[in-house]
């Protein structure tokens, strides 16, 4: 077999993982890793190793992911957990970018993951619906919020959310007069999901960046379909379903809570609802006044502090404290893997957690200044990008700033749907086949 026809067979093979990454990538973790592995031997069995470090080296994206992951790497000389981890595991996922950006794929097919991308998702709307009317299915993705009926996936509904409403921005980038009807018929159903997913951050990134599209679109027909769209969605969303709704109450009612706390008659009732819930006999009046005979429990409520129990409290009492860890090694951190382990010995009396719902504390916790500094300068190679495209394709613009904004609510830069979300769509979305493909010449 000459050197010709192995390249276009391994080129081929390439194509093909890259459209089965996009569609599982939101289906199933188990087949995405798998095709990630695929990718990974395709990438050693090619070879050309030298004009892909060659690349790698020059390109200012591929160049800042592996200084971030190298610096992952060494600060285990200070950390003190074994180098293979949970951790190790989910960051080495990072290393997907240098490899989709070495391998060589056809433009088309590059083009067409895009859509395969968007395919994968339909297939998770078909399921949520199926779970609206047959809850007790297997194929769902269980976890929080179990026993509520509402519009799940095949990920758990905080990944869920990303991805709908970044594939709702990613469908209006195909939009044009000849498919506007269909782009935004599905683009609608997308937003009925998402916002029934229970996925907040999902929610609030799509109406926080929708004025950024909409000021973007420069025909008034795509800005009115556009709003069209999006006020559809949410009609329909508080007409049918409770969840946006449950929600959108959720919310306010922590800040007030987080903001003012609750008065002594407030947390008994709260104590009582609680315990009436889980007592098919006993009323919430019975409770309430059982705790009033008993001082000693009026006294225990009294001392309780419901505002960090809530939701949006547990966040902020997470962020507050591990701002206070941040201080005590701010250059260089703990090292990789030590979050946890600092925080529990750091504040013992409080509940164990394995981060603290901000991706940039806790890499400053981790990894220190340095460390989210080499991570800032990631997304700054990818704004770089779109600042010297010739094209001004708002989804380069969009993308580095929709990442690092819910990274301010989660460890999605380690999670690992979110992750591989990152690494696949960053390929996408910038890879430039006549500019970035000069090393396999």
């Amino acid at each position: 077999m000459s050197d010709i026809s192995r390249n276009d067979g391994i080129k081929n093979i390439n194509n093909i993982l890259l459209l089965a990454l996009s569609f599982f990538i939101s289906i199933s973790i188990y087949i995405t890793d798998l095709v990630i592995i695929l990718l990974v031997c395709s990438w050693l069995i090619s070879g050309k190793y030298k004009k892909k470090l060659t690349f790698l080296w020059s390109n200012s994206f591929t160049f800042s992911v592996i200084c971030f992951f190298t610096y992952f790497l060494v600060s285990y000389f200070w950390s003190d957990s074994s180098l293979w981890n949970s951790t190790t595991q989910k960051q080495i996922l990072l290393l997907m970018i240098p490899i989709l950006f070495t391998l060589e794929f056809d433009q088309k097919y590059i083009n067409k993951a895009k859509h395969v991308f968007i395919l994968g998702l339909v297939s998770n709307v078909f399921l949520s619906v199926f779970t609206l009317f047959y809850p007790d299915n297997r194929w769902f993705k269980k976890g929080h919020y179990e026993p509520d009926v509402f519009l799940r996936g095949f990920i758990d509904h905080f990944d869920y959310a990303i991805f709908l409403c970044f594939a709702i921005f990613l469908l209006f980038s195909f939009l044009n007069k000849t498919n506007f009807k269909k782009i935004i018929f599905l683009s609608a159903i997308f937003l009925i999901t998402l916002l029934n997913s229970y996925g907040r951050v999902g929610i609030i990134s799509f109406f926080l960046f929708l004025p950024i599209i909409i000021l973007w679109l420069k025909s008034n027909f795509w800005i009115y379909s556009l709003l069209t769209s999006v006020l559809f969605g949410v009609g329909v969303s508080y007409a049918i379903f409770p969840p946006l709704n449950t929600r959108v109450n959720e919310t306010f009612k922590n800040f007030k809570i987080l903001s003012s706390g609750l008065s002594l008659e407030e947390k008994i009732e709260n104590d009582a609802i609680y315990m009436s819930a889980h007592n098919d006999t006993l009323s919430k009046e019975y409770f309430i006044r059982e705790i009033k005979k008993n001082k000693q429990w009026v006294e225990d409520i009294k001392n309780k502090s419901p505002e960090y129990e809530t939701s949006i409290g547990q966040r902020y009492l997470y962020i507050k404290n591990s701002l206070h860890l941040m201080s005590k090694r701010l250059l260089f951190g703990f090292g990789a893997h030590q979050f946890e382990v600092i925080y529990k010995y750091g504040f013992p009396n409080n509940k164990s957690i394995k981060h603290p719902h901000n991706n940039f504390i806790f890499i400053v916790v981790e990894l220190g200044l340095i460390g989210v500094g080499l991570l800032l300068y990631i997304f700054y190679s990818l704004i770089k990008y779109f600042v010297q495209s010739n094209r001004r394709d708002f989804l380069k613009f969009l993308f580095p700033i929709y990442f690092m904004w819910i990274m301010l609510f989660d460890n999605y830069f380690l999670n690992h749907n979110t992750l591989v979300f990152f690494c696949l769509l960053s390929f996408l979305i910038y890879y430039d086949n006549k500019a970035d493909n000069s090393y396999q010449q």
